[in-house]
């Protein structure tokens, strides 16, 4: 199996990135953080083989693999004690944070805002790529972190669960397969 994992690193070297993520919202969330907390995701899906790229404005290369719009709003109607959701069946894919909510919920812990951060998005981001709203007993994937584990966070990420990695990267497999189809590449 890690083979096939590494044929298929190797065979995705000439793109920029698996996932291109373009955010909305910037003057919401301090420059510090979201760059912070950005790079921590962006570290999260290198450990499982998947490169992230950040850009403040819409992809407009067909060569930067899958493209997620992420959304810094303030509160919205809808989503009790959610600090950001993701509908990983609609048709264009978006990461919504309620950054207020996130900024309440660590005003007395700062120094876990960008580690909290880092994870929601990772969290997110990862029910668009494996296109599911199901969670995971543990990791990243896990539905609702524990006070420790959001503390251990800032120290220590929390990491994909072996299945979760797998089903990421298969899911953005099919997703290069299916936009090299629409462009008419040959197989």
């Amino acid at each position: 199996m890690k083979c096939i994992w590494a044929v298929f690193l190797l065979a995705s070297g000439a793109r920029c990135a698996d996932v291109t993520l373009w955010t909305t919202g910037d003057d919401i969330v301090s420059t510090f953080v979201r760059f912070a907390a950005t790079e921590q995701a962006t570290r999260m899906f290198a450990a499982i083989g998947v490169r992230l790229q950040w850009k403040t404005h819409r992809r407009v290369n067909p060569d930067d693999g899958t493209a997620i719009q992420v959304r810094f709003t303030t509160d919205m109607p809808g989503h009790p004690g959610a600090l950001a959701f993701a509908n990983p069946f609609d048709p264009v894919p978006v990461v919504t944070v309620m950054y207020n909510r996130l900024f309440f919920a660590t005003e007395r812990v700062p120094e876990v805002r960008v580690a909290l951060l880092a994870h929601v998005l990772a969290h997110e981001i990862g029910h668009l790529i494996m296109r599911t709203d199901e969670h995971s007993p543990a990791g990243i994937m896990k539905a609702h972190w524990s006070g420790a584990e959001c503390a251990r966070m800032a120290h220590l990420p929390l990491t994909f669960l072996p299945e979760d990695a797998d089903v990421i990267r298969r899911g953005l497999i099919t997703r290069a397969r299916g936009v090299e189809r629409a462009a008419g590449a040959r197989f």
